[in-house]
């Protein structure tokens, strides 16, 4: 399921974690309000961890703290599937 909107999930040669959206998703990357959502969300995912968050074109760059790279990749891959998830069966039951 992730596949659909996600391109990949993986780390850039600096250990910031990478998420790369499919090319529809790229125009909620430019409103405010989505970016604040996201920051927002990454904040309270990572918690103490967090240090930094970058939006660009199709992508969302997130930095944490030195160490914390691996369990932090796991959380923030298994938060997106779980909401995502979440976000389907929404959107399927309004439909019904």
């Amino acid at each position: 399921m992730i596949k659909q909107f996600i391109n990949s999930i993986k780390f850039d040669e600096e250990k910031r974690i990478l998420v790369s959206l499919k090319k529809p998703l790229e125009s909620y990357l430019k409103d405010d309000n989505t970016r604040t959502m996201i920051k927002t969300s990454v904040k309270d995912i990572i918690g103490s961890d967090f240090e930094q968050l970058e939006i660009g074109k199709n992508v969302v760059r997130v930095t944490v703290k030195e160490g914390t790279e691996d369990k932090n990749l796991k959380l923030v891959e298994t938060e997106l599937v779980r909401n995502l998830k979440m976000a389907m069966d929404f959107m399927g039951n309004m439909n019904k």
